[in-house]
């Protein structure tokens, strides 16, 4: 295995041994990957220099630790001599100077940063990734196994979290005695529906007690059907937070309408939500239409009351039960939190027998990295103009708990436009600054612990229309 070292600057100073210490890495690794005649060029550098390349190929405008650029990912073909079995790897860069820094946050040595960050630019190479979360678990085994490999033990100078790997959370496993539930014990799922900014995601938050469906008073703030699960002594309700129905112009919004309607067959009642304030119209009309072909027990839930005179609710009731055969209409306030355990009552009668499907301390089904991407994606619809709201995305790119216990996040906020990029950064930075410090306040919140929250903006052109991106961002 082929190992060319090569310093940029030419002048670069260096601590002792740095290139023996790469150079070995990359010739340990090599082979126990079935590459043993083979080559791989690696560039040791400073911040500077990898901070152009980040910026340059990533558009990530800052230094990172490694890079890796596989000869098989190029434009040209990968370089195999056939009569020798000769194969060509690829570049990686490793900056040094990031090395010791994260070595000394660490606490552990030069040496077993740059043979870390070494394996795992090889392992890029080799065809290892951690995008997903399944992926970076298999990346780490892997690193952990070179580790070894190398004679390099994990506890060398205290314990570590490995970085640029999403460290598998241990959890230590318990047989809880099982819990008699009563005879009439009800259980089911319940499609939480209506049109846009109606406010089912506030009336899900306050009926679990816990903020997990973002809120806003833009239109399609929930894009994703979200699980929320409220359990009490007799029975467990679980909740499917559905993004609002309409007409879409997207295929973002095809996804969206798609996740909606498809929860109507799955569940076993309907919570139909309407606004208070709104007049009955087409979207309602064509969510009723809807709601005719399913056979499930639809409850009307009549929000905002705390807007509302008392006397207007009266005639909202009236004109709605003359268009649907609703099992029962219950007026609310979602936000007030008015009359939410007679809504619970309501829904329970219309619930089967059944077992506790989830833990009793269990609210939701959504990762701790999709509530957060959620959360900050709330931040911006709150901060932003109009145009800004629909056309991003976020995503959650790093989460890591330092030595000190802290929380380190960082996120990628994604827009379609160089424009909505500038709003949403504002000048000198102070809208993403704003950003920042509200969705880090509800971080720490969800996490119970301190929270160092690092976001980046970058521009996808059309990234709703593209159905590898909405793959990409999990919408299909």
């Amino acid at each position: 295995m082929d190992v060319i070292i090569s310093l940029e600057p030419e002048d670069l100073k260096l601590p002792e041994g740095a290139e023996e210490i790469v150079k070995n890495a990359a010739a340990v690794t090599g082979p126990l990957y079935g590459v043993e005649n083979g080559e791989v060029s690696i560039t040791l550098t400073n911040n500077e220099y990898i901070h152009k390349l980040n910026k340059q190929y990533r558009d990530i405008d800052r230094p990172t630790d490694v890079l890796s650029f596989a000869f098989a990912d190029a434009e040209e073909p990968e370089i195999i001599d056939d009569e020798n079995d000769f194969e060509m790897l690829g570049d990686i860069i490793i900056s040094v100077e990031k090395a010791q820094e994260q070595a000394e946050e660490f606490g552990h040595s030069l040496k077993r940063e740059l043979a870390f960050l070494t394996v795992h630019g090889m392992l890029h190479l080799l065809g290892y990734d951690h995008m997903e979360e399944e992926e970076r678990m298999e990346m780490e085994e892997e690193q952990r196994y070179c580790m070894e490999k190398l004679g390099i033990s994990r506890d060398e100078t205290g314990s570590m979290t490995l970085p640029l790997a999403q460290k598998a959370q241990a959890r230590e496993i318990t047989v809880a005695p099982i819990k008699e539930l009563p005879k009439d014990y009800k259980s089911g799922f319940v499609a939480v529906i209506g049109r846009p900014n109606v406010g089912k995601s506030t009336l899900i938050n306050s009926l679990i007690g816990q903020k997990i469906a973002i809120m806003s008073d833009k239109p399609q703030t929930t894009r994703t059907r979200i699980m929320c699960v409220l359990t009490k002594p007799d029975v467990q309700m679980v909740f499917l937070d559905t993004p609002g129905i309409h007409k879409p112009i997207d295929k973002l919004g095809e996804y969206m309408v798609k996740a909606a309607e498809g929860t109507l067959q799955e569940v076993d009642a309907i919570l139909f939500v309407v606004d208070a304030t709104e007049k009955y119209g087409l979207g309602e009309r064509y969510i009723l239409e809807r709601l005719q072909a399913t056979k499930r027990p639809v409850i009307l839930v009549i929000n905002k009351l705390d807007l509302v005179e008392k006397e207007a609710v009266l005639p909202i009731i009236t004109s709605y039960n003359e268009k649907y055969d609703f099992k029962a209409i219950v007026p609310i306030s979602a936000k007030e939190e008015t009359n939410l355990e007679g809504l619970v009552d309501e829904v329970k009668q219309y619930l089967p027998k059944g077992p506790q499907y989830y833990p009793e301390d269990m609210v939701t089904d959504q990762p701790e990295r999709l509530i957060i991407a959620e959360l900050i994606r709330e931040k911006v619809l709150h901060n932003t103009r109009d145009e800004v709201p629909h056309s991003i995305a976020v995503d959650v790119d790093e989460m890591t708990v330092r030595p000190n216990g802290d929380q380190y996040v960082r996120a990628t906020i994604y827009v379609e436009r160089d424009s909505q990029k500038g709003i949403i950064i504002g000048k000198k930075g102070a809208m993403l600054k704003e950003i920042g410090a509200l969705a880090r306040k509800d971080i720490e919140m969800l996490m119970g612990k301190k929270c160092f929250l690092d976001i980046w903006v970058k521009v996808l052109k059309d990234w709703r229309s593209r159905s590898k991106t909405l793959r990409e961002f999990g919408f299909e």
